[in-house]
């Protein structure tokens, strides 16, 4: 999503947000915008400069329709940027690969991209939601989010405490790939992955949203369908992998959850565990609602109130 388009002449970059190998092949992401140098954030940044700064985010100037050459090994790959900027390439590559190369050859720009994830079968994959699961955000209260939100920097975020030593146990140095999901924008893609590389949380896919304006939507997609979409998108990746779920209930990772395990069998979603913010009325509603599911189609889902819960409950079943 575009909101304003700065009229000086400016280069452009290939801004790659996924560059994932997976045993079906390659998965590439990002957008062709033009270059945008922002001082680095410091802990003593006021409102008002980290304010200029998250707004700088949304200030892009995208180039559609640019051709973008991805080499992987011997082959080259070319396809068009949309109307946004956005480019995507699907491929099954063959052979052994580490990185690729992405070539804007009408505006000289060359840039060597490594890739996350591995070609080899995996039997587990990580799936979390990212809102006040891995970093404190404040969703159920609009104004606690807004602030948090515009008038932070990416050194200020709080991460969900023992979050980040958890998903990088299950990590296992890579052996069990990570995946991340929300509903934010691409525009605060590079915002977050500078917050998780502070947490030294694992390099992982991203699913991030695209908003605006359309016949289709207002502004922002459905969360509903943009994660179970993701989900889909891994569970295709990984054929034969299982699942473990990371969320919280103040939006609906509970029953977009429940409905995976329930699409999926209790034999690929090994685990849903959801984090507690919204208070005990809402998390006595998901517990009563995960016993039925347990009932009606096995399972493992657990309210929790913290990461320490998280590690007790995955600890149990042998996931840890």
């Amino acid at each position: 999503m575009t909101f304003w388009i700065p009229r000086k002449k400016a280069d452009p970059v290939a801004d790659v947000y996924n560059a994932i190998l997976h045993p079906g092949g390659i998965y590439l992401f990002g957008r062709v915008m033009a270059l945008r140098v922002m001082s680095a954030p410091k802990p003593e940044d006021g409102k008002w400069v980290n304010f200029k700064r998250m707004a700088s985010n949304w200030f892009t100037l995208d180039f559609p329709h640019a051709r973008v050459e991805i080499t992987m090994g011997d082959r080259v790959i070319t396809v068009r940027s949309n109307k946004e900027g956005y480019f995507e390439v699907q491929d099954a590559c063959k052979g052994p690969i580490e990185s690729v190369e992405v070539h804007l050859p009408q505006h000289g720009y060359r840039a060597e991209v490594p890739l996350v994830g591995s070609k080899e079968q995996t039997p587990m994959v990580i799936i979390s939601d990212v809102d006040d699961t891995l970093m404190e955000t404040g969703s159920i209260s609009m104004g606690k989010m807004l602030e948090t939100t515009l008038f932070g920097n990416s050194l200020t975020r709080e991460l969900v405490p023992g979050m980040p030593e958890l998903i990088s146990e299950l990590y296992q140095g890579g052996r069990y790939p990570v995946f991340y999901v929300t509903s934010s924008p691409w525009n605060l893609a590079n915002f977050l992955k500078r917050i998780f590389r502070r947490a030294q949380l694992p390099a992982g896919g991203l699913f991030m949203t695209n908003w605006g304006l359309t016949p289709e939507q207002w502004l922002t997609p459905s969360h509903d369908v943009h994660k179970r979409a993701s989900i889909d998108e891994v569970a295709s990746w990984f054929q034969g992998a299982s699942f473990i779920l990371f969320g919280d209930d103040s939006q609906r990772d509970p029953e977009i959850y429940a409905n995976a395990l329930k699409s999926y069998g209790s034999e690929r979603v090994k685990a849903i565990l959801i984090r507690s913010v919204s208070g005990e009325l809402r998390a006595n509603e998901v517990r009563e609602d995960f016993k039925q599911l347990s009932k009606e189609h096995g399972g493992f889902a657990h309210v929790v109130k913290d990461s320490e819960e998280m590690r007790a409950h995955l600890q149990s079943r042998d996931l840890l």
